[in-house]
């Protein structure tokens, strides 16, 4: 590994972005030949098996990714090489063992679980298709924690192109895999329509396969150097138990949080059918409603959230850095950076969902239920707005090693969430759902950043004055659509064609005037430290 300059952290977490970015961005071109494939009567099953999944994954990989990262970051400020060698060893051979046994709970208990979710007869077609997705899933919630054993190693390292090729390479592959095989089966061997979404699940897994192997071409480059450094140094090694203790005292807090930070998605899963029922609505109905929540709008909802996971990723390794070299003043500048940025890229994005939201359904996934669908995207973009903050602060709050704070505040984020969900159902229909998150991740949001001012004296008044500038480029954003509708730039009822043109046009104009109003306020300019000359500079060359 060569000692070349790192990224700053705002490029860093940009960079990791923007691989998240090109992953969403795929995923999103990929749904609408997938839903063609497997019918929308099907996109249950594949919602219930993700969701599930994420649940299970993040429980098993039990936040040693970002332990893994966080040490690999602190010893390689030490130049402690022979403890970054052994770092990689024990979690990787953890994490295969949590993912073996994560996978084998899944396999044993599908039937069960696919019972109680479908809240359906054991012997029903819905129950046996929801065993059968989490069973193909199962593969996955192996393969994967392997793979974030990589990932992890490479995000201590700060190298984030490499994190971010990843990623983009795993969606790649898996949209292949996807759309390839389901059409096979579906349109060549004439399969039911329920086959495209088995294959879909199993992408999962085939995809983590090939982005492994990315992995182990990568490390042929350069783990030797690093190993060489272990070899060559004078230091000894840490003991291995003192090290396996050290990477749980981060895991675990790291594992809690995760838990308590899937709440939402797991009250969801098993609450939501039934208080749709006991609002009465009907079975199919709910399961329309769950869908379009937590698989249709949350694939369009998830591209600004791309922004909480870079940061994430990014604040672990700088962070920790600054903190070893007892930098407070930069730390805290890292504190405020991370938010402001995510706040200044994010919000326009879930603006843009908001304000638009049903010519982007329509757009996306057609006429069909384009008007409920465009009432659920445009009540999701709240949980666009939060999903992208509140991983930031959490992540934030983790890293300056607040970690029980953090824990007692999901806590009670959990509570929350249980609590309100289903009266709020009961009262307003399926927003209720969506509105009980907002406020969960409200109050975590609000005291994570409550304790970080109080405990590392890091200021928001700055970032306060910033949301207040960024609120008038949103204002310039809506101004803009009003004007576009006042013309005659419908998208609704449009050829599919012209209408994603239309609305290719709403965005670049929408985008601009953004840009153009914040930028005249200063603010892009204080945020990524550019200029006008510079940019001039860099388009020349």
């Amino acid at each position: 590994m060569t000692d070349r300059k790192k990224q700053s952290l705002i490029a860093g977490g940009l960079t990791s972005s923007a691989g998240i970015f090109l992953s969403k961005a795929l995923g999103i071109i990929y749904v609408v030949p997938f839903a063609a494939m497997a019918t929308e009567a099907n996109l249950t099953y594949y919602a219930r098996a993700y969701s599930i999944y994420d649940t299970i994954l993040n429980i098993s990989i039990a936040g040693l990714p970002f332990a893994i990262a966080a040490l690999v970051a602190k010893y390689t400020v030490k130049d402690d090489y022979k403890t970054v060698v052994l770092i990689r060893k024990l979690s990787t051979a953890i994490l295969l063992v949590s993912g073996f046994l994560a996978m084998a709970f899944l396999i044993i208990f599908a039937l069960p679980i696919a019972q109680f979710t479908v809240a359906g007869a054991i012997d029903s077609v819905e129950v046996l298709r929801t065993r059968n997705v989490l069973i193909i899933i199962s593969l996955a919630v192996f393969a994967v924690p392997f793979l974030s054993s990589f990932r992890g190693f490479y995000q201590g390292l700060k190298e984030l192109k490499i994190y971010a090729f990843s990623q983009i390479l795993e969606q790649v592959s898996r949209i292949a895999f996807l759309l390839g095989m389901g059409f096979l089966a579906v349109y060549v061997f004439n399969k039911d329509a329920i086959w495209a979404v088995y294959f879909a699940v199993a992408s999962a897994a085939a995809s983590a396969l090939i982005s492994i192997g990315y992995f182990v071409f990568v490390d042929r480059k350069n783990y030797p150097a690093i190993k060489e450094r272990a070899i060559n140094q004078v230091l000894p090694t840490k003991d291995t138990r003192e090290v396996v203790k050290e990477l749980f005292y981060f895991a675990i807090p790291y594992m809690i949080t995760v838990i308590l930070g899937n709440s939402m998605n797991i009250v969801n899963l098993l609450l939501f059918n039934h208080a749709m029922i006991w609002a009465g609505s009907t079975v199919a109905h709910a399961d329309l409603l769950y869908s379009l929540i937590m698989f249709t709008c949350n694939k369009l909802t998830s591209i600004p959230q791309v922004l909480a996971p870079g940061f994430s990723i990014a604040v672990i390794p700088y962070i920790t850095a600054a903190i070893e070299r007892g930098d407070m003043k930069l730390m805290r500048k890292y504190v405020v950076d991370a938010l402001d940025t995510v706040l200044y890229v994010g919000l326009p994005l879930c603006f843009f969902l908001f304000a638009i939201s049903g010519e982007i359904y329509y757009v996306m996934y057609g006429s069909a239920n384009w008007q409920l669908g465009g009432n659920v995207l445009a009540w999701s973009s709240l949980l666009a707005v939060v999903g992208t903050v509140a991983p930031v602060a959490g992540a934030l709050m983790m890293v300056l090693r607040l970690r029980k704070s953090t824990i007692i505040i999901l806590l009670i984020g959990a509570v929350i969430k249980a609590v309100t969900m289903v009266p709020l159902i009961l009262w307003t229909g399926y927003s209720g759902a969506i509105t009980s998150s907002v406020l969960t991740s409200i109050f975590i949001i609000a005291a994570d950043l409550y304790l970080i001012s109080k405990n590392y004296k890091v200021k928001f008044s700055l970032t306060l004055r910033r949301l207040m500038l960024i609120s008038v480029g949103l204002v310039s954003m809506e101004a803009v659509f009003m004007i576009l509708k006042l013309i005659g730039l419908n998208v609704i009822g449009e050829h599919r064609l012209l209408a994603f043109a239309e609305l290719s046009v709403y965005g670049i104009l929408g985008v601009a005037a953004y840009v153009i109003t914040t930028w005249f306020m200063q603010l892009p300019q204080v945020l990524f430290q550019v200029s006008a000359a510079s940019l001039k500079k860099r388009f020349k060359r």
